[in-house]
């Protein structure tokens, strides 16, 4: 495709100056395609340096405990990339010698990337011709070929790959879609697809790519328990069971419509731990966007009747003052606030 060598030309003079950018260790690659997943790159840049400080190697974040990992993630969100990563980074040193595989099927077996993830870190890390299609990319393609259909993107983008330098070629695609081909008001006279651009040409470029439906925001209540011991909260690590989904949080329970949180939570407490607490008064209340998913979190004071914390590893008492040393979830630092 003549679009590869225009593309290639302007990515390389305009290109944003990005750490990740700096480097051709794969793995300093796969951290960043990791922290960049539906998250933007003003927020991961704080996060990054930091990360591969603390962790500079496969071997120095497989060797970490799953909370040493969380708590350089802390304010970063979506917890789930992190324990990925984690995971990924022991399997490729129990697998594969501590080296990261270079195809992308071998990627792909990884914990936490998709088709899109190994393609980018395929192509960038390792020069292989593999395909990329994320928000950005997707936007770029339907509008040069005034296509709407993934499908053809996937060709699209699987041909436009092909040739030299196809992590440049991919690089280049998120580039544009990021810095001049914006879902509104796209700044067509600077980019270097203009004169090749059906949507442009056909003066249509609102209409691709097609508007998908947005998935409906959906209210849940949760009930927090803010259960104290002297100068100590009670911390729970999340399972699936736990709303909050963070690294440590408060002990939380999803609430019917007409459920009482007090109840909810004893019951909960005693299903999950095997103790029993009891739980009171109301603290206040806060909201919690989490996806499609708003959160209306109801805080409750609580206490512990009866039962062993020590030695659990899924709950801990934490001081006070070291509350904030901890990885929590944006939710727990809305019911922290609450409590100042």
């Amino acid at each position: 495709m003549t679009d590869r060598g225009a593309l290639l030309r302007w990515y390389r003079r305009k290109r944003r100056d990005l750490p990740w950018r700096r480097t051709s260790d794969p793995y300093a690659i796969w951290v960043s395609e990791i922290m960049l997943q539906q998250t933007q790159v003003a927020t991961v840049l704080p996060y990054y340096d930091a990360f591969l400080a603390r962790f500079p190697d496969i071997a120095a974040l497989a060797a970490a405990t799953e909370d040493e990992v969380l708590a350089q993630w802390t304010g970063l969100g979506y917890y789930r990339r992190a324990r990925s990563l984690h995971r990924g980074a022991r399997e490729v040193v129990a697998r594969h010698d501590g080296v990261l595989p270079a195809d992308a099927e071998g990627l792909r077996a990884l914990p936490g990337i998709g088709r899109y993830t190994a393609g980018a870190i395929a192509s960038i890390a390792f020069d292989k011709p593999e395909p990329i299609l994320d928000g950005n990319v997707r936007r770029v393609l339907a509008r040069r070929f005034a296509i709407n259909e993934e499908k053809r993107h996937w060709e699209l983008a699987e041909e436009l790959v092909r040739g030299v330098s196809p992590g440049d070629l991919n690089q280049g695609l998120m580039e544009l879609g990021a810095t001049i081909c914006h879902p509104r008001a796209p700044e067509c006279p600077s980019c270097p697809w203009r004169t090749s651009c059906l949507a442009f040409a056909q003066d249509a470029i609102e209409r691709f790519p097609a508007a998908t439906p947005r998935k409906a925001s959906v209210t849940v209540r949760v009930g927090v328990a803010v259960i104290r011991r002297g100068d100590h909260l009670l911390f729970e690590r999340p399972d699936d069971e736990n709303p909050l989904r963070g690294t440590w949080d408060f002990p939380a329970v999803e609430l019917g419509a007409s459920s009482v949180a007090s109840d909810e939570l004893v019951r909960s407490m005693r299903r999950r731990h095997g103790i029993d607490v009891s739980v009171g008064a109301c603290l206040g209340s806060a909201t919690h966007g989490i996806l499609h998913r708003r959160l209306k979190l109801e805080a409750h004071a609580g206490s512990l009747r009866r039962g062993r914390v020590a030695g659990s590893d899924r709950l801990q008492w934490v001081p006070l003052d070291a509350v904030g040393e901890r990885p929590v979830s944006g939710a727990t630092r809305k019911i922290l606030r609450l409590l100042a």
